[in-house]
């Protein structure tokens, strides 16, 4: 499963997705810039895939990391 799947689930406020992923997911929205920075460097598909949505508002197609 893409992680554009999982961003969908939490941009309709689907709560029951609770895989890795989606948890992540709403960590990095959360994160401060020098927080997401290190995410980003374990995590740079899920990074860039939520810092995409927030802000362009596109849901980028990127395997997981």
């Amino acid at each position: 499963m893409p992680l554009k799947i999982d961003l969908e689930n939490i941009v309709e406020g689907k709560n029951d997705a609770t895989n890795f992923s989606t948890q992540l997911m709403r960590i990095v929205f959360k994160a401060d810039v020098i927080n997401k920075a290190k995410l980003h460097s374990v995590f740079p598909n899920l990074v860039r895939t939520v810092q995409a949505f927030m802000d362009t508002g596109e849901k980028l197609d990127l395997p997981y990391d």
